[in-house]
């Protein structure tokens, strides 16, 4: 006999359909009895525990939600964690010959006078973050009385090789609680259609390296373009963007403007 699973009613073998209740027979669920307990010559159901099914579903969903939180976590350590940073010493004497030299730079550049003129890193940050220039990183003044105050509290370039490192430091306080925040980006100057422009290569939030994740290339030109804006500076970045030539080398860059001779 088959058990009928909407009715309990018993079907004699063969029947695909439950004579009482008309519902159709899981002959699936069919087995012999030497199959289930070892004894032959009968048929016995097998029953299925409706919970196993949902019981199975929360076990992955558990298991996700476990992995989710891990990445999170290691995210959130990363992102905590800090890269060493150049101490670079800044002045306002630097920033002050820096202004010189870019302006010299600017009026050879408009005459179309041939022109060679190299900074220093001390120079270049110096004139990034004085209160005379610029300013690309608005920085938002202490409030002793803010609850919660997050600021950029430092910025700056580490010139090397052909390349150059675009650094900035966000300084988050909560009370009498601060932590720092480092945003870093790596590049070069390449030439395209419309004139030099940077290449970002590298982006970091504290020690998560963004351009490591898939994507990893649109996710660093977007990250430095974004962090590395160079708002304010248009005058000097449209100079770097028409000069003849711009060579970097650890802790100089070399700015060549007007004709060849």
């Amino acid at each position: 006999m088959i058990k009928c699973k909407a009715c309990n009613y018993d079907n004699p073998i063969g029947r695909v359909h439950c004579m009482q209740c008309g519902a159709k027979i899981d002959l699936s669920m069919v087995v012999t009895e030497d199959q289930a307990t070892g004894a032959k010559g009968e048929v016995v159901v097998k029953v299925q525990k409706a919970g196993a099914a949902a019981s199975i579903g929360r076990t992955i969903r558990k298991i996700i939600s476990l992995a989710i939180l891990a990445m999170l976590a290691v995210v959130g350590l990363l992102v905590w964690q800090q890269m060493p940073a150049e101490d670079v010493p800044m002045s306002a004497a630097f920033a002050l010959a820096a202004k010189g030299r870019v302006d010299t730079l600017a009026q050879a550049q408009e005459r179309g006078t041939p022109l060679t003129i190299t900074f220093n890193n001390q120079e270049i940050n110096s004139y990034l973050n004085d209160p005379a220039s610029p300013q690309h990183v608005k920085f938002t003044p202490d409030n002793p009385a803010a609850v919660f105050l997050p600021r950029w509290s430092k910025y700056q370039i580490e010139l090397g090789s052909g390349r150059f490192t675009a650094l900035a430091v966000a300084e988050v306080r909560i009370k009498s609680f601060s932590k720092q925040f480092i945003f870093r980006s790596s590049g070069s100057f390449v030439d395209s259609a419309d004139g030099r422009r940077v290449k970002w290569s590298t982006a970091f939030i504290g020690r998560l390296p963004l351009h490591a994740l898939p994507g990893g290339d649109v996710a660093a030109q977007i990250f430095g373009s974004l962090c590395f804006k160079f708002e304010g500076f248009d005058a000097e970045w449209k100079l770097l963007k028409e000069a003849r030539a711009v060579a970097l080398t650890p802790g100089n860059a070399v700015v060549c403007v007007g004709a060849a001779r």
